[in-house]
């Protein structure tokens, strides 16, 4: 066993065995009270210590976000006490546990545990040590204890709500078996059967070179947080291929209550970083045909994803973009944004070194996914020096273009924003960001002016993640923050001088960029939360609709208050916990948030429509499946056939001839009094992405 495990492990057995009873800890006597015999404490540290790791991971995905104390007392509480067989839990026992491991890793040194700014009631955040590395080193008898949605056996088909392996519902807030057994036949269960039924195997060859080529990957002089966690879930995914060898494994899944898909287990699954999902494969091969090189070709490039400036664009490609460039602004082109043609030819134009970085096993840290793109390279190696049928397990990925834009385009029947996201035939796919930043420009000529950014940096740091996130309704100060973060993350505070006020007023007329370039989609947004103001005069405090998957969406969004939750931690004292609850009523009645109901309506109704559509597609698609919200993956060979399901599913979605009654009917129980007027629908016809290469791809 190593050290760290060992140490926090020792120190939680001496908790529990305290012989003052009087002053035992509350969560070692909780651990005491409902822990099996068969479960050993070394396998409840390792849950404990892979819920905090994942947890620091979630809080840095997207912004600067301190690492909260009582989110990771919670996260690891939960994932200890449901690896005891424990499900009904509250708070208090959570927190005791969570609380219990915490203070083991700030005794021991992984941790350390300080105020986020000064003030009595200032919430407790934590930050990662030196030592905190040395957490992720798992002794190879513990290494099965970190698949916590993984089966070496295939599924039982969904009969029940709750999945058999992982015991948690399959839809995230239902708790009743009748309900979940009117659903059966739906497309939705149907997704999420044939998800858990596909077979996976690990790459073994990219595990080995991954793990003998780790420091790669790591900067060992980088002290920083950041870097520790890296490290950390570097670390646990190649201890879940270890646990996994060569085995063939299955990925248990659930939904949200949107009826968005996500796999259950931690770090290794398909919809985890590049590290992660580059080690993936079928286990059923299938045969590589012409058509499947191609798409493989397409694959390598994009995942490697070289960019080229206009003065130095290769003579091999078939398509002239300087005028394209020149209209959008650009100095420089990805591989991504060339035609589908273009980016198999820069595979086939590169395969020399292509072919020998394979058989050297190296990665190329420049890539966009080194791990992804060494996999690819060895498949293109493997298939070249195949002498008959070269038989492909490989994954091969088609992404959608600006997924809720694309949905809320062809709700509104938005001819321009429709063709900025490729719901219409293009020559070359549109850049809808570069839109975009274009009238954020114009809005702000003499700030950009000042700052001499180029649109590569306008495009990626300012403009990106905010029309992007603002389909599903991100306000102006959740955009700032964001764009603060991506602009400091790339550099480009200190390059431009970028300030918080800065991404503040930028935020602001980026909104209103947005506007100008998604008239139809944000009507249809507004036309949403018109709806949900109408449920809420009409004494509803919650709204359903059934998508067309056959999901049954439940949006409820209560009042709350913050309550104090008691809890200890050595070295701390008493620890105040704040939690938010729902308010209550004298007579017992929960109480609506009316301005979260109506805000939020509209996103998830965009987020359930996007789920639906994918849903839809792997209940009809007869091949095997990874799924990524918007990002579906199958056989090289079978690219096409799975492109035909996704198109015509979109199409047979939105192809009505008024889709605001289709979400009237949906939403609305009642019409008494009802007077939301319709936004003017666009003249898109959505029968034409039948004939459009890049609305996926």
């Amino acid at each position: 066993m190593t050290q760290a495990i060992q140490e926090v492990t020792k120190y939680i057995e001496g908790k529990c065995n305290s012989i003052s009873r009087g002053r035992m800890h509350t969560g070692a006597r909780l651990i005491n009270l409902m822990r099996p015999y068969s479960v050993d404490m070394s396998a409840l540290t390792v849950r404990a210590v892979s819920a905090a790791s994942l947890c620091y991971q979630k809080s840095r995905r997207k912004s600067d976000a301190p690492f909260k104390l009582t989110v990771t007392s919670t996260s690891i509480g939960l994932s200890v006490i449901s690896h005891m067989g424990v499900f009904n839990t509250n708070y208090q026992e959570l927190l005791s546990v969570g609380d219990l491991y915490l203070e083991a890793l700030l005794q021991l040194g992984f941790i350390q545990i300080e105020r986020e700014y000064d003030g009595f009631r200032a919430p407790y955040i934590i930050k990662l040590t030196d030592r905190w590395i040395e957490i992720g080193d798992l002794p190879p008898e513990y290494e099965k204890h970190t698949l916590m949605g993984t089966s070496f056996v295939k599924p039982k088909p969904i009969n029940g709500l709750r999945n058999e392996f992982t015991k948690r519902p399959y839809i995230k807030r239902m708790s009743s078996e009748r309900d979940f057994q009117d659903l059966i036949d739906r497309p939705f269960v149907k997704a999420l059967d044939k998800l858990q039924s596909t077979a996976w195997k690990i790459n073994i060859p990219i595990a080995k070179a991954l793990e003998r080529n780790i420091h790669e990957f790591l900067d060992l002089e980088d002290t920083s947080m950041k870097s520790r966690s890296k490290a950390i879930e570097m670390k646990f995914v190649l201890s879940k291929v270890h646990a996994i060898n060569d085995n063939k494994f299955y990925q248990m899944v659930e939904c949200d209550y949107r009826g968005r898909i996500y796999y259950t287990e931690s770090f290794f699954n398909f919809q985890g970083s590049d590290i992660a999902k580059g080690l993936f494969l079928f286990e059923d091969g299938k045969p590589l045909d012409d058509k499947g090189y191609q798409w493989l070709c397409i694959h390598t490039a994009c995942s490697y994803n070289q960019s080229y400036s206009i003065e130095d664009l290769p003579e091999w490609l078939t398509t002239d973009y300087r005028i394209y460039l020149q209209d959008e602004g650009l100095t420089t082109i990805s591989v991504d944004k060339m035609t589908l043609k273009d980016r198999e030819l820069w595979t086939l134009n590169n395969l020399t070194w292509i072919t020998q970085l394979a058989d050297g096993e190296e990665f190329r840290m420049e890539a966009e996914k080194p791990v992804s793109f060494l996999a690819a390279c060895t498949e293109i190696r493997n298939y070249l020096n195949c002498s008959g049928t070269y038989v492909s397990h490989l994954p091969i990925p088609v992404d959608g273009s600006n997924n809720g834009w694309q949905h809320l385009a062809a709700m509104s029947k938005d001819k321009q924003a429709g063709d900025l996201v490729s719901l219409v035939p293009n020559d070359i796919q549109k850049d809808f960001y570069v839109q975009v930043a274009k009238r954020l420009i114009e809005r702000l000529p003499e700030w950009f002016n000042e700052r001499k950014m180029p649109m590569k940096a306008i495009r990626k740091g300012i403009a990106k993640r905010g029309a992007m996130t603002r389909a599903y309704s991100a306000g102006q100060k959740k955009i700032a923050v964001n764009m603060y973060h991506d602009c400091k993350v790339e550099g480009y505070t200190e390059k431009y001088n970028i300030t918080e006020d800065d991404c503040k007023i930028l935020a602001k007329n980026l909104i209103l960029a947005i506007n100008d370039t998604c008239v139809g989609p944000l009507k249809t947004m507004k036309f949403i939360q018109k709806i949900t103001d109408y449920l809420i005069n009409q004494g509803e405090t919650c709204t359903k609709w059934e998508t067309p998957s056959g999901f049954p969406v439940l949006y409820e969004v209560w009042r709350q208050k913050n309550i104090c939750v008691r809890s200890s931690i050595y070295g701390l004292g008493q620890i105040g916990h704040s939690i938010k609850i729902p308010v209550i009523t004298q007579s017992g009645d929960m109480m609506p948030c009316r301005r979260s109901f109506a805000s939020g309506c509209s996103p998830n109704f965009v987020h359930s429509m996007d789920a639906a559509h994918m849903a839809k597609v792997i209940d009809s698609f007869p091949g095997d499946f990874g799924a990524i919200h918007d990002s579906f993956s199958t056989h090289a060979c079978d690219v096409n056939k799975l492109l035909d399901h996704t198109k015509w599913q979109f199409a047979m979605m939105y192809n009505k001839q008024n889709f605001f009654n289709n979400i009237e009917t949906m939403m609305l129980t009642t019409r008494k009094d009802y007077d939301v007027k319709q936004p003017v629908l666009g003249e898109l016809d959505i029968s034409e992405i039948i004939s459009s290469d890049y609305f996926f791809c």
